[in-house]
């Protein structure tokens, strides 16, 4: 007969294995592309039955692949930075602020990232053209920056919940001004979430396509537009050379979010 401890670590032993089943299922689907990248077959093949390096060569020697990762790499940062500075301070007037009508505001600021990106990218589009940024840098900056200052304006605004208003009051009230009071005793509080906002807002612009779709030209086209470009043309390995590519570095990206997470729940635990 089971006792109440072996029952438990039955139990605990079913969940871990249905966990990684749940885990295998969601990740299997992306990881079959990083085998295909290294077949030397002319067309997409799994699983491969000769490796090689020949389509990382053959990215490596085409102009528009690593063109198309600096525009990536030159839209996600400036991306990162204004979405992290205007969802901080949006998390700060709407959590911070207790005016009336803060819940409709919060709403109303994570509202791009509720709507479909197609209806935001037909809105930005003839914005951006009447505007004569269409196809151009910032015209494709602001409309990511558009979606993800919601990201950082939710992980900012858990992290500000998360502690008593009480510490900044308690500085003001000691003659810190508006600026030390945020420098010396917010930031500190927050800045694990302004970090994870900032990694999100980065990631989702490097792999964001509809909006870029509208809003880039070829001489601004990001590498998520440029894979949808050569699907549509020909497909071959060298599409899941760059697929891999990318999937590392958001894995890096996945990483370094891991990692602000768990310090961010060290810094709350007593």
């Amino acid at each position: 007969m089971m006792t109440w401890r072996t029952t438990g670590r039955v139990a605990k032993v079913a969940m871990v294995g249905f966990a990684a089943m749940v885990l295998l299922y969601l990740v299997m689907p992306t990881f079959v592309i990083v085998p295909m990248s290294f077949s030397d077959k002319l067309y997409l093949s799994f699983p491969p039955t000769e490796w090689s390096f020949r389509w990382y060569e053959a990215m490596a020697e085409r102009v528009d692949y690593p063109q198309a990762l600096w525009n990536s790499i030159k839209i996600g940062l400036p991306v990162a930075l204004l979405a992290t500075t205007f969802g901080t301070l949006a998390a700060l007037g709407v959590v911070r602020g207790r005016f009336f009508g803060a819940r409709p505001m919060s709403a109303l600021v994570i509202a791009p990232l509720m709507l479909p990106q197609i209806i935001l990218a037909i809105g930005l589009y003839p914005v951006m053209a009447k505007l004569g940024m269409a196809g151009t840098y910032p015209g494709v900056v602001i409309g990511h920056t558009v979606i993800c200052i919601p990201l950082v304006f939710i992980t900012v605004a858990a992290s500000l919940k998360g502690y008593h208003p009480a510490y900044e009051y308690a500085a003001m009230t000691l003659g810190a001004g508006w600026w030390r009071t945020f420098w010396y005793v917010t930031f500190p509080m927050i800045r694990v979430g302004v970090i994870v906002g900032a990694i999100l807002s980065f990631t989702f612009s490097f792999d964001e396509l509809i909006i870029a779709l509208f809003l880039t030209s070829p001489e601004t086209r990001t590498l998520p537009r440029l894979l949808w470009e050569d699907l549509r043309q020909y497909v071959t390995p060298i599409i899941a050379a760059a697929t891999t590519l990318v999937l590392c570095l958001s894995f890096v990206l996945f990483g370094a979010l891991a990692v602000a997470q768990k310090r961010l729940q060290r810094d709350r635990s007593p």
